[in-house]
């Protein structure tokens, strides 16, 4: 039988057997040196078509395993295997309490961490696998916490060192950096406001590191929360959690993980009523003397501020005085949308916010200032070009104006419910307004509504100026 022909095939005591030496090169990854095969009771024949398709098999592994990425997962799965054994027994034993007296879970760890740590014979691969078994043995579901603050201290810092070690060498998918991209991209959130979540996440992760979210527990979110500044208030506390709650419900709507920690951590409550949270609108004296101040301080050069911006800061106060549109709204107008006859919000706030506004008469003058690039001074400002018109105008009103207006609710979002009022004063009904400032219609109805006409809403935009003083019914006999 010439055995000796085929590659691989043996023959010892008339029995035919598949053997072959593994490459040393991934010797350390399958965990064998040999692949050692017995044919079994089968004919040279038979024999020679097995040990064929093996080494076909072994063949297209070797060229799998030379891709460094396939190679780590088959080492990482090598290694669990070997040390599963290991791991299933000292957790066994400790909830058998078949262990000495003096055995603690924690210098364990500590011993482990170092010991994988500074091996020299270890590569990253026998680190990562000895790490996660340390986690298991130690820092499972049958290992109680500490009661004494000092130990429980040591016992979480040791737990996040693994923790972070594992992320850092496994790659773990679900860490919170990726499952809140993932929740921004699959809840379409706006870029400006996907930037200010941004900033939370990554304030989250400076505190409790790029953690696999399924290890940040209410513990650690209470301790976000209480890292806050005592003088920020219910609303804002409410408001750096909103990404982290989308965040967990999106990560358990899809699976990644099982439990979602944030009903358990209880955030300030916010005891202001709505009337004290809003903005204040101007009155319509005030309204005079902020547009007198205007023209004042911004109609001529400023030291320290380029003209175009300066000039573009008044354009942007006048727009919002007579249009009720948001501040952004106004900053992020696109040149299609703005013409001599209106104004056409796209990609606001809510759904709800898309509208088009009739050009009021004092600001005609807009649309030709617009697209000759008077917003372009803006365009520099990559996280809210809001910023710069926001704190002038506060400079303006608190510092410029005497007297000033000081009142901490009344700001540059004011304009919009100054004009809001300017309209009802002006005899717009709610639906009116409501069309005009952007907000849905309640109830089944919005479905099948697109509001009121154009003609209608020019009529009460030009009939509306937040700069008079409209009589109260009764002052003026004229009002029949």
């Amino acid at each position: 039988m010439p055995a000796h022909t085929v590659d691989h095939l043996k023959v010892n005591g008339g029995r035919f057997y598949y053997r072959r030496r593994v490459p040393i090169r991934h010797q350390k990854t399958l965990g064998i040196k040999n692949w050692n095969r017995p044919c079994g009771k089968v004919s040279y024949q038979q024999a020679v078509v097995l040990v064929t398709e093996w080494a076909a098999k072994h063949d297209a592994m070797i060229e799998a395993l030379d891709n460094p990425e396939t190679a780590i997962q088959v080492r990482q799965e090598t290694e669990a295997d070997m040390m599963a054994p290991l791991v299933a027994g000292m957790v066994k034993a400790q909830r058998a309490g078949s262990l000495p007296p003096s055995f603690d879970p924690l210098d364990a760890a500590r011993a482990g961490y170092e010991a994988a740590s500074t091996n020299p014979k270890f590569d990253d691969q026998d680190r990562l696998v000895r790490f996660r078994a340390i986690l298991e043995a130690s820092f499972g579901s049958h290992v109680a916490p500490p009661n004494d603050p000092d130990e429980r201290d040591e016992f979480d810092l040791v737990k996040r060192k693994l923790e972070r070690r594992i992320t850092e060498l496994g790659g773990n998918p679900n860490t919170i950096t990726a499952m809140s991209e993932a929740y921004f991209k699959n809840n379409q959130i706006k870029p400006e406001v996907r930037n200010k979540y941004r900033r939370v996440i990554k304030r989250l992760i400076a505190q409790v590191g790029d953690i696999p979210l399924d290890h940040l527990n209410e513990d650690r979110l209470r301790e976000f929360r209480d890292a806050q500044r005592d003088t920020n208030k219910a609303s804002a506390i409410q408001s750096l959690f909103t990404p982290i709650r989308g965040m967990f419900k999106y990560a358990v709507g899809e699976g990644k993980i099982s439990y979602n920690p944030m009903p358990s951590v209880v955030l300030k409550p916010e005891k202001r009523s709505t009337q004290m949270i809003k903005t204040k609108p101007f009155s319509p004296s005030e309204v005079r003397r902020i547009f007198a101040a205007m023209d004042e301080v911004w109609g001529s050069p400023l030291r320290g501020m380029a003209d175009e911006r300066r000039v573009a800061i008044h354009m942007v106060c006048r727009v919002l005085a007579f249009t009720a549109l948001r501040p952004k709204e106004v900053l992020h107008l696109r040149p299609e949308n703005v013409s001599d006859k209106s104004l056409v919000v796209i990609g606001s706030k809510t759904d709800g916010s898309d509208r088009s506004i009739p050009l009021h008469p004092e600001i005609s003058d807009f649309p030709a200032f617009f697209h000759a690039g008077g917003f372009n001074t803006f365009l520099s400002q990559k996280k809210d070009r809001a910023q710069t018109v926001r704190a002038n105008f506060i400079k303006l009103i608190r510092v410029k104006m005497d007297p000033p207006i000081i009142h901490e609710k009344k700001v540059l979002y004011s304009w919009r419910t100054t004009f809001s009022n300017a309209m009802r004063r002006a005899g717009a009904d709610n639906d009116m307004r409501r069309s005009i400032l952007g907000h849905k219609i309640a109830g089944s109805l919005a479905h099948y509504d697109d509001g009121p006409e154009f003609f209608k809403k020019r009529k009460w935009i030009k009939l509306s100026d937040p700069r008079i003083d409209y009589p109260d019914p009764g002052e003026d006999d004229d009002l029949d």
